[in-house]
């Protein structure tokens, strides 16, 4: 990739972060961290899932580190719930609660906010917005490829 190129995506993420980073108050008791929020996106696409099910979609991350966080939302955040399942006593089925569903709808809400402020600010052209909505559409199938989680989808968090 070109240098000037590299420099400028790397340049928009880190103010789409800081711009995230001042929506998000990482104070509140409801706040959820990246990983919270995948692993309650997941329950928000799929419904019920075991522990087991929802580790095997994050394969860089630890089934105990999964565990720790989910116990976290159902514990601290009251965002899911745990019961055991009745099939296989070593199973636990875990599922969202409302609380976990208006977490994730107001993490969706405010990064569809973000990126609608930052479209609006370009004021593309249609020609613009054509070859913008091809680089992204092949930037998206880069991901889908190399991501394993939710065959390659990524969640609109």
């Amino acid at each position: 990739m070109r240098p000037k190129v590299t420099e400028a995506i790397l340049g928009l993420s880190n103010k789409m972060l800081a711009m995230k980073a001042i929506q998000e108050d990482k104070h509140n008791p409801g706040f959820i961290s990246e990983r919270e929020f995948l692993i309650l996106s997941q329950l928000q696409e799929k419904g019920k899932m075991t522990v087991s099910e929802i580790a095997e979609a994050e394969p860089s991350v630890s089934f105990s580190t999964i565990s720790t966080d989910i116990t976290r939302l159902w514990r601290e955040k009251k965002m899911v719930t745990k019961t055991v399942d009745p099939d296989n006593q070593r199973s636990t089925i875990v599922e969202l609660t409302e609380a976990g569903r208006k977490a994730v709808e107001l993490r969706q809400k405010q990064r569809q906010e973000r990126f609608q402020r930052l479209y609006d600010a370009l004021d593309t052209t249609r020609q613009e917005e054509e070859v913008l909505l091809d680089v992204v559409t092949r930037a998206i199938q880069y991901f889908d490829n190399f991501l394993p989680r939710s065959n390659g989808q990524i969640s609109n968090g």
